[in-house]
C-alpha cells in the first residue's frame, strides 16, 4: 500500500474522451441507464444517426468499455445488442476520496487524531503482514527492493537509490493525495510499514502534505558491526 493510495478513476490507458460531455460518453451513460441498447435505438434516444453510434461503439467494444451480442427477433436477422463491460465502470465519475476524508472526519471528532493515528498504525501493521512473508531469507538490500517493489503496486512511482545516509525511497504520485492533504496521518503508513518489514529507522525527508513536489524517506542501513 503507498503512503498517501486514492483509488484510480479512470485506468492509465483509457481513452481520454471518455473524461468530457462527449457522444462517447453520452453513449456510456445512455447503456449504463438502458443496460442494453441497439445502435438504431441509441441513436433515436440521442437524436443522431445510426452510422455515428456505430462508430461510437465501435471503438467502445475495441477499447474494452462495451461488448455486443447478437439477440433473435421474431421477424428477420438478429440483432446486436449493447451493454457495458465491467472495465466501463471506471469511465464514471467515482468519490472515494470524499466519501474516504468525511469517514475519517468523523473518526476524528469521535476519538480525537489519537484514534486516526491508530486506524493508520493498524493499517500499516496489517499490510506488513501481507509482504512479510515474501521477505523471508532475503538480505537487506533484496528486501528494500521487494518493498519498493510492492509500493510501486499502487501507481506511486516509487524509486530508491543510495545516499552516504542510508537508502532514500521516493514516491512520485500519491494515490491518496487529497485525503492525505487534510489527514496527514495517511503519511505515516509507509514509514511506519517501513520500520515493520525492514527493522531500521525511517526518516521523512520530503512530503506532499508539507506542499512538497513528492514524499521521500530515508532507511538506514544496518550497522556492518552488529552482524
Amino acid at each position: 500500500m503507498g503512503p498517501c493510495a486514492k483509488l484510480r478513476p479512470i485506468q492509465p490507458d483509457m481513452p481520454s474522451l471518455i473524461a468530457g460531455r462527449s457522444t462517447r460518453m453520452e453513449v456510456l451513460e445512455l447503456l449504463r441507464r438502458k443496460q442494453t441498447a441497439s445502435a438504431e435505438n441509441i441513436a433515436a434516444e440521442l437524436g443522431i444517426t445510426a452510422n455515428a453510434v456505430r462508430q461510437h461503439l465501435t471503438n467502445l467494444e475495441r477499447d474494452g468499455l462495451v461488448r455486443s451480442q447478437p439477440v433473435r427477433t421474431k421477424r428477420g436477422r438478429p440483432v446486436l445488442q449493447f451493454s457495458l463491460t465491467e472495465r466501463a465502470d471506471a469511465a464514471f465519475p467515482k468519490r472515494y476520496g470524499q466519501l474516504a476524508s468525511m469517514v475519517l472526519a468523523e473518526l476524528q471528532e469521535m476519538g480525537g487524531p489519537e484514534m486516526l493515528d491508530e486506524v493508520f498504525a493498524r493499517v500499516a501493521h496489517r499490510n506488513a503482514q501481507a509482504v512479510a512473508p515474501t521477505m523471508q531469507g532475503l538480505d537487506f538490500d533484496q528486501k528494500v527492493e521487494r518493498l519498493v517493489d510492492w509500493i510501486a503496486r499502487a501507481g506511486t512511482l516509487a524509486e530508491q537509490e543510495e545516499t552516504p545516509a542510508g537508502v532514500r525511497v521516493s514516491i512520485h504520485n500519491c494515490p491518496f493525495r487529497n485525503t492525505a492533504l487534510k489527514f496527514p496521518q495517511v503519511c505515516t503508513i509507509t514509514p511506519q510499514l517501513m520500520v515493520e518489514l525492514l527493522g531500521q529507522p525511517v526518516s521523512q525527508e520530503k512530503s506532499i502534505h508539507r506542499r512538497d513536489p513528492y514524499c521521500s524517506f530515508l532507511v538506514q542501513r544496518p550497522d556492518p558491526a552488529a552482524d
